[in-house]
């Protein structure tokens, strides 16, 4: 039986300065002309061997595709020779959510047609925050100056775009951090989708003393959730709001554990044959192969449960697990005020998404 794949994230590497709260594989690009040849290089191979395994696993690629997803890195440098370069790599006619990521003071003008002109149709921005202060504190390479330019460009081509927003950053408590008053001045701007993140910094991160309390940043991320619906961006995931139709095609194939393919260094892929059988697989850095992980029953299962608990869609639990303790469990969470709804599915509030990974662990202590 053909497994037919729509969808495809594509991972640009290169950065012109590497911040250094970041945890995403990157390289800095001091060389344009020479790294881009070896990455394009490296994908031209790695298109090959991808395809001769789709081949052999009985994979195919659709007419028409749903997403592709240009992440980073810094996918905006990758400028004009990017749009032409991936015209002639990939064999797809039309696209029905292509989006790019690009980076305050990484355009160009003519950067933009090109891609336009393939079919991208979508940009997040990673601007991450609109106070000057918290841009240098999280040592961000562009200026809030550049952040409005490329947000006013954004608007002015009138496709769709969203912006990265970034809670929990050093010293946001002890400054006293007014997340509303820059959300204010983004929403002037008219996106039509954010993405929310918590920073998690990893032990070594030079402003690890400097950051927020847990319960500080959780006050903060409700406070953020409350606004943005008010202002109808709706939450339809643990970190993302859009308007009524303009929720990430791309992502939401995630969220819903379907087939999403993957090129470029850890870019990391995953085909679902089955509802008992899945492969996910990632790529290396060095050289143009993947690894390649076996999913049965049990981890689909697993993933399902955890990705379903991220959205407003919610988890509807398998006939087995309607346990009398798992309905105690749900029973205590509607109490505290984390589940908006526990039938047919269970919806947790934005109270309940800030500690998701803690209400997972008191569902797997239920032997879930």
């Amino acid at each position: 039986m053909t497994t037919e794949v729509s969808s495809l994230y594509l991972h640009v590497p290169y950065c012109r300065h590497l911040c250094n709260y970041c945890d995403f594989f990157k390289k800095k690009l001091e060389n344009s002309d020479t790294q881009f040849t070896e990455f394009e290089n490296y994908l031209s191979e790695s298109w090959l061997h991808h395809q001769a395994w789709m081949k052999d696993e009985g994979i195919t690629w659709a007419k028409d595709w749903e997403s592709i997803y240009l992440g980073g890195g810094t996918p905006s440098l990758w400028g004009e020779r990017g749009a032409q370069f991936l015209k002639k790599l990939l064999p797809v006619q039309q696209v029905e959510e292509w989006t790019l990521e690009v980076d305050p003071g990484t355009w160009s003008e003519g950067m933009f047609e090109s891609w336009i002109d393939l079919g991208v149709n979508r940009l997040s921005i990673g601007t991450q925050s609109l106070d000057e202060q918290f841009l240098k504190i999280l040592d961000r390479a562009h200026s809030l100056d550049e952040s409005y330019l490329l947000l006013e460009k954004a608007q002015n081509l009138g496709i769709n775009y969203s912006f990265d927003f970034l809670l929990g950053v050093p010293h946001s408590q002890n400054k006293k951090r007014n997340v509303i008053k820059e959300l204010e001045t983004f929403l002037k701007f008219n996106p039509h989708h954010v993405s929310l993140y918590i920073l998690n910094a990893r032990s070594k991160y030079p402003l690890i003393n400097f950051m927020p309390e847990d319960d500080y940043t959780a006050s903060e991320y409700l406070e953020v959730c409350a606004f943005l619906e008010e202002n109808g961006l709706h939450q339809y995931e643990v970190s993302n709001f859009a308007r009524t139709g303009f929720e990430s095609i791309h992502n939401k194939k995630y969220w819903d554990s379907q087939s999403v393919a993957a090129l470029g260094p850890t870019g990391t892929g995953l085909i679902k044959f089955s509802d008992s059988e899945a492969k996910r697989y990632k790529w290396k850095p060095g050289k143009a192969l993947f690894e390649i992980e076996k999913l049965g029953p049990s981890e689909i299962q697993l993933e399902k449960l955890y990705l379903e608990l991220r959205t407003k869609k919610g988890w509807l639990p398998y006939t087995s697990q309607q346990t009398f303790k798992l309905e105690q469990k749900l029973q205590d969470w509607q109490s505290r005020g984390l589940v908006m709804s526990v039938a047919p599915r269970v919806v947790l509030t934005s109270k309940g998404l800030v500690i998701l990974d803690s209400l997972m662990d008191e569902l797997f202590s239920l032997g879930l």
